[in-house]
């Protein structure tokens, strides 16, 4: 294993329960446009970045977004919540928000089925970061219908223009169970990406194969972003989410965010 660094952006593996904050560990330097596609975990994030920017005083808001449909956590619920079908209408309700000292704010163009968030056009989020409306937007580009592990159909995602990070999640919780309906949308797609059969061990190869594919986790993901891999809720299956981080061939963190755990691993060097 290369050697442990607690810097951003150090290649070998990080290590370190809380030496950097989630924003240095996935790479994101603001301003920004992160995006977040795959399985479990992908809305999680995008909130503990927020509420991260926010406790750490940083300047700037942090707009939480999506190019599909997003329910906010219940976390989330207490958060300015932005719709507008207009950019005016956006840009003059976050010049508010940014005003009165709020440092975060949700941001759709409207409500749709069980109170989810509508997305927004995939060329708005960069326009917001390069206004100075936004130091970050974090959008949501993609569903796994709660699923902790997804391949993405033909239409998926839809990633914004301009993402400078895209992160593929995938959760912890799967790895070790079958390849079905219960632990993976659209396990068909993930089988054929992987060369398996339905019902098949998910194991951190399988898993790696999948993310790292063109037509999986990687897929759209434009030359000129980031990508990383992000495995959530780590503590319940720490030994095969290292596992996993130290196959991909790409920067992979490992995150439990009740655990207070976050390394990172990146074996490219």
């Amino acid at each position: 294993m290369s050697r442990a660094d607690r810097s951003s952006g150090s290649s070998g593996a990080l290590t370190e329960h809380s030496a950097i904050s989630l924003h240095e560990a996935l790479g994101i330097v603001r301003p920004a446009v992160f995006t977040s596609v795959g399985g479990g975990g992908k809305t999680t994030v995008l909130f503990a970045l927020a509420q991260e920017w926010a406790e750490a005083g940083g300047s700037g808001l942090s707009i939480l977004t999506t190019t599909t449909r997003m329910t906010i956590p219940r976390a989330g619920r207490m958060m300015p919540l932005v719709l507008g079908r207009t950019e005016s209408s956006r840009a003059g309700a976050l010049a508010d928000i940014d005003a009165r000292g709020l440092r975060s704010a949700v941001v759709g163009v409207g409500r749709g089925d069980r109170e989810r968030v509508l997305g927004i056009e995939p060329d708005w989020p960069r326009r917001a970061v390069d206004s100075g409306q936004a130091s970050l937007v974090g959008v949501e580009a993609d569903g796994s219908k709660g699923r902790p592990f997804k391949a993405p159909a033909e239409h998926e995602p839809v990633i914004p223009d301009g993402a400078d990070v895209v992160c593929a999640v995938i959760g912890a919780g799967v790895l070790g169970r079958p390849l079905d309906e219960r632990s993976v949308h659209r396990p068909e797609i993930a089988a054929q990406i992987a060369g398996a059969e339905i019902g098949d061990e998910v194991t951190p190869q399988l898993a790696a194969t999948v993310l790292m594919s063109g037509i999986g986790g990687r897929k759209g993901v434009p030359e000129s972003a980031q990508f990383v891999v992000l495995v959530a809720g780590v503590s319940r299956n720490l030994e095969m989410s290292r596992e996993l981080a130290q196959m991909v061939d790409a920067r992979a963190v490992i995150w439990d965010t009740d655990a207070g755990l976050i390394e990172v691993h990146d074996e490219r060097a």
